[in-house]
Order: C-alpha cells, then sequence, then structure tokens
C-alpha cells in the first residue's frame, strides 16, 4: 500500500509538471503574436499621419498575419481539449482513403507549388476501404502534410503513400526536407515542442499533438522514422474493410 501512494504521489507530481510546462508553453506561443499584434496596431495609431501607404500596407499585412496565427492557436487549443474530453469518440464509417487523401492534396497543391514544392499522392491500385472517422483522418492527413510544408525547402518533395499491409492500410506522409535531431524524435509529438529543427517562430504548435491523438481514439499509432537532413516519414495504419456493395 506505501508503495502504490508513493507511486500515486509520483504520477501527480508529473501531472503537475506537465500543466506548469503545458501553461509555459502556451503562455509564450499565445503571448508573442499578441505583442506583434499590439506593437504594429499601436504604430498605426500613434504613427498613422507620418505613414505613406507602403508602410501604412506593411504594417496592416504584419498585423493581420499575427492576428491569423493567434486565431489558429486558439483553434487548436479548444480542439485539442475537445479531443481529449472523456467523452472523445470517433465517429467510424466505411470509406475510400484514396479519395479521401485526393481531396486533401488539392486543398494544399497552391500553398505547395507557392513555396515551389512537390507534393504528390502515390496509392496503391485497388486500395480497400478503411474503417475510421474521416472527418478526423482528414484532419490527421491535413496536419501532417501541413508540418511536412513548413520544414521542406523550395525544391523539395512531399508523398502521401498509401498501399496494404495485411488486415490494414498503410498510411504515409514523407517529406526531404531537414529532418527531426535523433534527441527530438521522442518528443515530436508533445504539445508546442520545438526541439532543435531548424525552424522560424510561425512553426510549431499542437499539429502533431492532434494527430496522434485522434489515432489514439482509433486505436491506431503513429510511427515517425527520421534522419537529419533526409527528412521526415510519419506513418499510421487504418483497419481495412470491404467495400459497400453498391445498388
Amino acid at each position: 500500500m506505501a508503495q502504490r501512494m508513493v507511486e500515486q504521489l509520483e504520477a501527480v507530481k508529473n501531472m503537475d509538471q506537465s500543466r506548469r510546462e503545458l501553461i509555459a508553453n502556451v503562455s509564450h506561443d499565445l503571448r508573442t503574436p499578441m505583442a506583434i499584434l499590439h506593437g504594429y496596431l499601436e504604430t498605426l495609431t500613434l504613427k498613422s499621419n507620418e505613414l505613406d501607404d507602403a508602410e501604412r500596407d506593411r504594417y496592416l499585412t504584419a498585423a493581420l498575419r499575427n492576428s491569423e496565427r493567434l486565431s489558429h492557436l486558439v483553434a487548436e487549443l479548444f480542439e485539442l481539449a475537445k479531443l481529449e474530453a472523456p467523452e472523445a469518440r470517433p465517429v467510424c464509417e466505411t470509406f475510400h482513403p484514396a479519395e479521401l487523401a485526393q481531396d486533401i492534396v488539392q486543398k494544399f497543391q497552391i500553398k505547395a507549388d507557392q513555396q515551389h514544392v512537390s507534393l504528390d499522392l502515390d496509392a496503391e491500385k485497388n486500395l480497400p476501404f478503411v474503417y475510421a472517422d474521416i472527418g478526423l483522418i482528414a484532419r490527421t492527413l491535413e496536419n501532417l502534410i501541413s508540418n511536412a510544408l513548413s520544414f521542406t525547402p523550395a525544391g523539395g518533395h512531399i508523398y502521401l503513400k498509401m498501399m496494404t499491409e495485411n488486415d490494414s492500410v498503410q498510411i504515409q506522409v514523407k517529406d526531404t526536407g531537414c529532418g527531426i535531431p535523433a534527441a527530438d524524435l521522442p518528443h515530436i509529438f508533445e504539445r508546442f515542442y520545438r526541439g532543435n529543427r531548424q525552424q522560424d517562430s510561425n512553426h510549431g504548435g499542437l499539429g502533431l499533438a492532434i494527430a496522434k491523438r485522434i489515432l489514439d481514439l482509433h486505436g491506431s499509432t503513429i510511427h515517425v522514422d527520421s534522419t537529419p537532413g533526409n527528412g521526415a516519414a510519419f506513418t499510421f495504419f487504418l483497419p481495412k474493410t470491404q467495400p459497400l456493395s453498391r445498388r
């Protein structure tokens, strides 16, 4: 009993430490765009008559960019909180993963083109249907591709691959970006974890944590394989089902 009490106290201590770290990270990530946004708006207010049109447009554009970043972070916080609620359950249905993947690739094609990054879908022919929450899996793919775009330089490639493996469909998002240091790999799915990857202040956040939580709800796991300088590959599996009969 004494040992059990010690273990419970240690668990509470660890949870409290995690809570403190989360609050610190959230505060940092929210405070930065808020401070920048405030600074630009204050400048526009105090020096409105001194700024020419080009300067005014530059300040407004920067303020809008940081406002969008702030909104995105807040939306992710609410999304993760909802997914971590005890009552969170995926609403599963049968769907074709390649059709969903095609829609996701098209959604990111313009952004990839703007960054001069190739984004390609490589789906096995006659890929079977899968059974999962289509909305949540779409969100997972969006987060993984968005993450890949953040770390893949111009001239790089991002591949969304799908193939059958036993009773599952393997889904992988692979990029040719900067890769992930070995020391960061165990922490890559933690909230707001930044590590030592080459990135600017716009990277980081909750995208990978949300993807992992979604797959946890599906009883699936996500694995990352990466070598610095040689990109990263995120892989997960979904159970396959027989196609529904069409009448």
